[in-house]
């Protein structure tokens, strides 16, 4: 009865133009299907044109997705061969450190490597400019773990990966972010996970979210920022300047590469403006990704070249899932929303709009993987695929937020909010549109246009003109594949070698994931959103194949 009442309240408290702006990406998806229909009846020619337009856009688009995934991929590559850790020690004498980078320029023999270490020449030198030489050492590390009904075994393989990290521990604060609702069994995780590490960081604090808070709803981010004011308490008492403290916000089966932690410290002490920054690395569902039924596989493949994508246009990129900030812009903003399932898209935004537009994402060219997702059953793990995607497409909610911020903030300016919030309803109405568009639009006018288009020869030529250009884009495909057998982790002990077989047949599921795991979920996230129909979070529940372990996690 709560929610319910919850979710009524929040719908009336709306201005009438922030629910009219909520209704736009749907009306636009669903006028677009209704337009397709009834152009190809009433005029079929226009639409067979539109179609041909169409796909050669998404030709060239495939065409720049597949140039800036090959360019982040060799941009995480050359990333992974530095030392981190020993740049960071650099920082303490710039001058000395950059004469390194320019011995490294005339020993590089790959055109990448030279202008990746000519750009952080470029940086250093902004930073003995800006401040000088700089001691890593005062940066504290802020981990936020959320978890809900995790197992330890989850948690623990994340703990662990943070800990098998370069840099130092006793600069990393660990914060388990418990939920009060787990009741007796989150209690006995939270003992065990505190007696097996809370030596091992230089705090370890536990936190118990409490249930039914006014004005919140069961998110993420209503835990993470209950568990971010509790280690504000121990900040302040040791007197640690926030501009120093930089919180990662995890998600429990979070696992970061060794040197994470070393590139985040580097990237944010030779940030021009660190507090006023994000820090993105890039997502990837490899933990079990041998476990997962293919059309998952399909999904968490995509979502991770995606954010591979999108780290390479840092003009475009704003956080997902985990990420990292400076502890100073979080208490600043008042940290993540409470009632939003998207918190993690949606932090960016309220930063943005906090420090009207002087707000970026920069991309941290390094890894986190998480899990896909693996329920007890085939059945049940398609269900659970579906819902995550409709979690993750419930970011739509993030254009209305936007679009009013803007509208109330004259210090932004204007050619800066007409393109933010065209890329921001871009995104999700392709998301929503564009699969079903490619598969059904090329044959609409054939079958709907009738004697219309007899003998026009544009008209019976029109599948196989679709046809051909469609298979001029697939041919990215065989780029993709091969990216995904270079990122896939080594086959597990209880899979077989026949495994390898169907990881290459699975992308023969492409159109078919693509409408029922892409286009579908996007669908529903925004018409129950032009309805006022408002979602809350689901929690996932997970497993861990190897052990048979059963766990919910927050995906």
């Amino acid at each position: 009865m709560r929610n319910s009442y919850y979710r009524l309240t929040r719908l009336k408290e709306k201005t009438f133009f922030y629910r009219f702006l909520e209704t736009i990406p749907g009306l636009l998806t669903w006028g677009t299907f209704l337009s397709a229909i009834l152009l190809s009846y009433w005029r079929p020619m226009w639409v067979a044109f539109f179609i041909i337009i169409f796909d050669l856009y998404w030709v060239l688009k495939a065409v720049n997705i597949g140039l800036h995934l090959t360019f982040a991929h060799q941009k995480i590559s050359i990333h992974s061969n530095y030392d981190w850790l020993a740049r960071c020690k650099g920082l303490t004498s710039v001058s000395e450190l950059i004469k390194s980078y320019e011995r490294d320029v005339l020993k590089a023999r790959k055109k990448m490597l030279r202008e990746d270490l000519k750009n952080q020449i470029k940086v250093l030198k902004g930073v003995m400019a800006r401040a000088g030489n700089q001691d890593f050492r005062k940066i504290t590390h802020l981990i936020l773990l959320p978890t809900v009904r995790e197992s330890v075994e989850v948690l623990t393989s994340s703990i662990k990966s943070y800990l098998a990290c370069d840099y130092p521990a006793d600069k990393m604060v660990l914060v388990l972010a418990c939920e009060e609702r787990a009741g007796e069994y989150g209690l006995r995780v939270a003992a065990e996970i505190k007696s097996r590490f809370e030596k091992s960081f230089s705090k370890l604090l536990v936190t118990f979210h409490p249930d039914g808070i006014a004005g919140e709803a069961k998110t993420k981010g209503a835990n993470i920022t209950y568990a971010a004011k509790e280690a504000k308490k121990i900040l302040d008492e040791s007197g640690v300047d926030y501009k120093d403290v930089i919180v990662s916000a995890f998600d429990a089966d979070s696992v970061v590469t060794p040197q994470y932690f070393a590139q985040l410290t580097y990237a944010y002490l030779t940030c021009e403006s660190p507090t006023r920054t994000s820090y993105q690395p890039v997502p990837i569902y490899n933990n079990n990704i041998w476990d997962a039924p293919a059309f998952n596989r399909l999904v968490a493949i995509n979502s991770s070249f995606w954010q591979m994508v999108e780290s390479s246009r840092p003009d475009r990129l704003i956080t997902f899932s985990s990420h990292s900030m400076s502890m100073q812009a979080l208490v600043e903003v008042d940290y993540w929303p409470v009632d939003v399932i998207s918190e993690d898209s949606q932090i960016f935004w309220r930063c943005f709009l906090h420090y009207h537009g002087d707000y970026r994402t920069v991309p941290l060219f390094t890894f986190v993987s998480l899990d896909a997702v693996v329920l007890e059953s085939y059945l049940k793990s398609l269900a659970g695929q579906y819902k995550q995607n409709r979690r993750w497409a419930w970011g739509v909610v993030d254009w209305p937020y936007v679009v009013d911020g803007f509208r109330k903030d004259p210090k932004i300016p204007l050619w800066k909010k007409l393109l933010y919030a065209e890329r921001l309803l871009e995104g999700h109405y392709f998301w929503a549109t564009a699969a079903l568009m490619i598969a059904a639009l090329g044959w609409l006018p054939l079958f709907l246009g009738g004697a219309r288009l007899a003998n026009r020869v544009l008209a019976v030529n029109l599948p196989q003109v679709t046809g051909t250009i469609m298979t001029i884009s697939t041919i990215f495909l065989i780029l993709f594949v091969a990216l995904f057998f270079i990122l896939l982790p080594k086959r597990p002990h209880h899979r077989s070698a026949l495994d390898n077989v169907w990881m290459l047949l699975q992308w023969l599921l492409v159109p078919v994931s693509s409408i029922f795991f892409g286009g579908f979920p996007a669908i529903d996230a925004q018409t129950r959103l032009m309805f006022g129909k408002y979602m809350e979070f689901w929690v996932t529940p997970k497993v861990r194949k190897e052990n048979g372990s059963v766990s919910e996690a927050i995906i």
